[in-house]
């Protein structure tokens, strides 16, 4: 039976002395969802790509990315030990309701293991054992193109969800927009310009990145979503939709019966259905 330490990757880490910029930097080039912070090569923390999402809606600062330390959001580690069945890590990531565990202890890191990594062992061992109908999906939450950045954050984190369905004028589905995607834009507000033409024009000062305040207000949905949606079929096998989302790069999926979304599934989804 696999168990943490045949599942785990190595981990990628960034040092407590690093800013958010190179914290979203180095998220975005290794295309992964969180960072081991490290203070003289020791673990002291994790990052995730929503605790940065959180971060930027939630500061009201005039900061750039560069003066923000990563003391200020990193959370505690939670570790497991090497010999954990694949069953207790799925139920401690549920129960503490995080997305990753830390292989080993403070003094000796073996590795990380992640809902991909999770993902991953079901997609190659448990094939026609489960339907997407099998797992409960509420229905899906969108928002119209037209919505402020901050709104989108503001009801992303309302309802607990990690990728918001974006709609047009007729409530067809035209794109989605996950924590990551916030990343780019906030790139950009933070190349040292306080001001940007449409900010100026309204009189509008940066307090804070993607809050209301800050240039979230004035930023719309459409500016930042990812217009391709990947979908599957409600009686698509899971273990297919598994590798669907790893062959994209995505943690979650459109899910469309008779030509209508009818929900999303997310890895989140599928970890809580293993638990």
């Amino acid at each position: 039976m696999p168990d943490a330490t045949s599942l785990m990757q190595k981990p990628i880490t960034i040092s407590k002395d690093s800013n958010f910029n190179d914290v979203i930097k180095k998220l975005l080039y290794y295309n992964i969802s969180r960072l081991i912070v490290e203070d003289k090569k020791k673990p002291v923390g994790i990052i995730s790509e929503k605790d940065i999402g959180i971060y930027l809606f939630t500061d009201k600062t005039n900061r750039s990315l560069e003066q923000i330390p990563l003391g200020e959001i990193m959370k505690k580690i939670v570790y497991v030990e090497p010999s954990a069945s694949v069953s207790k890590c799925v139920r401690t990531m549920t129960e503490k309701k995080i997305g990753s565990l830390v292989v080993g202890s403070e003094d000796n890191i073996d590795g990380i293991l992640t809902k991909t990594d999770i993902i991953k062992n079901y997609a190659e061992n448990h094939a026609g054992e489960n339907k997407v109908w099998d797992i409960k999906m509420p229905g899906y939450i969108s928002i119209s193109a037209e919505t402020s950045i901050s709104e989108v954050i503001k009801k992303m984190l309302e309802k607990k969800i990690s990728r918001i369905i974006v709609s047009n004028q007729n409530y067809e589905p035209i794109g989605i927009i996950t924590f990551k995607d916030f990343f780019e834009i906030s790139l950009q507000l933070s190349s040292g310009e306080d001001v940007t033409e449409a900010a100026a024009l309204s009189g509008h000062v940066r307090k804070g990145f993607l809050s209301e305040e800050g240039f979230g207000g004035i930023s719309l949905g459409r500016d930042i979503m990812t217009k391709k949606i990947i979908s599957v079929k409600p009686d698509d096998d899971l273990a297919l939709v598994c590798k669907v989302m790893l062959n994209n790069h995505v943690n979650g999926l459109a899910v469309i019966g008779k030509e209508k979304t009818i929900g999303v599934i997310s890895k989140t989804d599928i970890i809580k259905f293993l638990a």
